[in-house]
């Protein structure tokens, strides 16, 4: 059969802000995130190819988990030339082209064809971020042929039956031909996203706008999870901030935006909005195209179930309401409760509930804390244990008992409050920090098992992940596993004692990020006998030498072969430092040499402060003048991952070309590497006598 093939300008999602940066190359080593795990992936590159010509991958390659290869859905379609929809609610992928309408659900392994089922081998899943089909099993629904070759690895599809070319006709009356003989670039039209418009307070109706300069020609809501809107502007400029935190809002904490590039070299803007969990929404396109709205609906919160479960002992309690909830919950101490607040609501319930039933609250109320945020109030004895779970419209909340006591921690000031039972020597607390390892223990000067129990609290709170209390030699640990790199103190009040956990940059005025690139699974470039991994870490290491007592407190992001993602590397520098510098080795051709700084410009960039290119410039020039490498300057870039999501000053240096042997020779002495590593902590000495912050 022979299909008509309907071309459309769909996209594949950029990687952005939502996944960690793909290596592509003979080899692909890089972490796989899906099914709620971490997996290590690496293997030879799978190679795509559609009527003979390779698909170029480019923002998540091919993969192959269980044996079967999967690609991103939006690619994929957009190459065989098929729509894509989403439907939120079923989390079901629709692929569409003039014969077939498909439909794939995330996570079960049959499909649907024109109505009727079929199995795959694998089901679609989320990895990374991204929505991936079995490429088989699309090509085989689509009636194509698919062929794979194991040697090389590659997957060859044909989107035609009959393939053998026939032979033109001479027109009667022969017309000038008016295809071109060269393809060109479609011309857009392009408008700038200007403006993002907030609700005026947390008690105003909770509608938010993207404003552009003119029409835009299309818009896509992309489903990446229950906690986020996620919106694709084609043929728009980023105008905008890239990250804005005043939402005015107690439902949106945040909304992002980042500017990428499409297959066929279409500027589309991604705009984010983080969300406090799942909440019912309308989105709507004004008539001139130019404006789009996110009105949240209201929810009217009804019923409320109360009850003890004696077989698993916990204190079970159901929220229910009129459309999804989306709702907050933290802890409170003094005394200690647990606080549920439901955003954009209207209460129907009684302002106190009777939990005499219950084992573990003491209390329970509810009330709106202001005009649109319902607060329900749950009084617990001590460090008393939760979780929580929303479906559609309801929340069960589950409390249950703790072997922690005399302690109690307040979520929003992060404060560990400690009863005085006994008396506790603070001079003689240790404080341990393990912040690559992701937890900090506080060692008390005794053994207080008696006094505080053991166990897990969980927080999670952004902050703090949990606190775990154990007993071992002699001496009490309060173990704090964290969410970021943070600082601790204990003082002495008159009947606590409270540790507190702290952002570095209120307890230090500079504070620098230094990244090793690569790293792990993923080696980076090589060439010449050199593996960029290992000379990334090891200048890495000699500047943070160099800047000890320097009066710059410096935070790195690996000490070892170890891999963290680009992404959360990026995250930490926004949560706790005042500027990032991320070291790599470039790679090129032979001849190519010298030293380079990548940076991007930042919405928030001032004249006076430190910025990403005043950060560049000081560390090229250092660099060169240090060690008279082949000046290659500094460079804009825009499309990194690391530059992209930062919203500190934030910089790439690439020392020199691994792949040069003159380079490579070079940086292989230690004499060299300290050259290098002593120019860039100079420059970083300089950079930090310009306002931070």
């Amino acid at each position: 059969m022979r299909h008509k093939w309907k071309r459309l300008l769909l996209t594949t999602m950029a990687v952005g802000m939502l996944s960690s940066v793909t290596a592509f190359a003979a080899n692909v080593s890089m972490n796989l995130f899906y099914n709620g795990k971490n997996h290590a992936y690496n293997a030879k590159e799978i190679v795509v190819k559609i009527d003979g010509k390779t698909m170029t991958p480019k923002d998540m390659p091919a993969v192959a988990i269980d044996g079967r290869t999967l690609l991103p859905m939006r690619q994929i379609a957009q190459e065989l030339g098929c729509e894509v929809t989403w439907n939120e609610e079923a989390k079901q992928a629709y692929v569409i082209n003039d014969d077939y309408t498909l439909v794939f659900e995330m996570n079960k392994a049959t499909g649907y064809k024109n109505g009727k089922t079929f199995t795959m081998d694998v089901p679609p899943m989320i990895v990374n971020d991204r929505t991936m089909l079995p490429v088989r099993a699309l090509a085989s629904a689509l009636d194509l042929n698919i062929q794979w070759d194991d040697a090389t690895r590659t997957v060859s599809i044909k989107t035609t039956a009959n393939t053998t070319p026939t032979t033109p006709t001479t027109p009667t009356n022969p017309t000038t031909p008016t295809i071109p003989t060269t393809p060109t670039t479609p011309s857009v039209n392009y408008v700038t996203l200007n403006k993002v418009t907030v609700p005026a307070s947390k008690t105003a109706e909770q509608t938010f706008s993207v404003q552009a300069s003119g029409a835009v020609s299309s818009y896509e809501e992309v489903y990446v999870a229950d906690n986020k809107i996620v919106l694709d502007f084609y043929g728009a400029k980023n105008g905008l901030a890239t990250s804005l935190t005043a939402t005015n809002s107690g439902i949106v904490t945040a909304v992002r935006t980042a500017e990428h590039t499409a297959d066929d070299g279409t500027i589309y803007t991604r705009v984010v909005f983080d969300l406090t969990g799942k909440k019912n929404y309308t989105i709507t396109q004004s008539a001139d195209k130019s404006k789009l709205t996110i009105a949240f609906k209201s929810v009217t919160v009804s019923d409320i179930a109360i009850r003890h479960n004696s077989s698993t002992d916990r204190d079970i309690i159901e929220v229910g309401g009129d459309s999804a909830l989306g709702v907050s919950v933290y802890t409170l101490s003094n005394p200690s409760r647990i606080v549920v607040d439901i955003p954009n609501a209207v209460s129907e319930l009684d302002s106190t509930f009777d939990v005499s039933a219950l084992e573990y609250v003491t209390a329970g109320r509810a009330a709106m804390f202001n005009d649109t945020t319902l607060r329900l109030v749950f009084e617990v004895d001590g460090m008393a244990k939760y979780s929580y779970t929303t479906d559609n419209h309801a929340m069960t909340l589950q409390i249950f008992s703790s072997s922690m006591k005399n302690m109690s921690y307040d979520t929003s000031a992060n404060k560990l409050y400690l009863q005085k039972k006994d008396t506790i020597q603070t001079g003689s607390v240790k404080i341990n920090d393990h912040y690559l390892d992701g937890y900090t223990d506080v060692v008390l000067p005794g053994d207080y098992s008696e006094t505080f129990g053991s166990g897990t609290y969980d927080i999670d709170n952004g902050v703090i992940k949990s606190i775990q209390v154990s007993t071992s030699g002699g001496k009490t640990t309060i173990r704090f596993n964290q969410s970021r790199i943070s600082c601790y103190s204990i003082t002495e009040e008159q009947e606590r004692y409270v540790i507190s956990v702290k952002n570095p940059q209120d307890v230090y005025s500079k504070v620098l990020l230094l990244d090793a690139g690569h790293g792990g699974s993923d080696p980076g470039a090589s060439g010449n006998g050199l593996t960029e991994k290992n000379l990334t870490l090891t200048i890495m290491q000699k500047v943070a030498n160099y800047l000890d007592g320097s009066g710059i407190k410096v935070y790195v992001t690996r000490n070892s072969d170890t891999y963290p993602t680009n992404s959360s590397r990026a995250q930490s520098a926004n949560a706790i430092a005042d500027a990032m510098v991320s070291i790599h080795m470039n790679s090129g051709s032979a001849v190519a040499n010298g030293t380079e700084v990548l940076y991007k410009n930042h919405s928030n960039d001032t004249g006076s402060n430190l910025t990403s290119l005043k950060l560049a410039q000081l560390i090229q020039n250092s660099i060169v003048s240090a060690t008279g490498n082949t000046n290659r300057g500094t460079k804009l870039r825009t499309d990194l991952l690391i530059l992209n999501t930062t919203t500190v000053p934030a910089v790439i240096v690439e020392t020199v070309f691994i792949s040069n042997p003159g380079d490579a020779l070079k940086i292989s002495q230690e004499d060299y590497q300290n050259k290098v590593a002593k120019a860039i902590a100079d420059a970083i000495e300089e950079a930090f006598t310009y306002p931070l912050r």
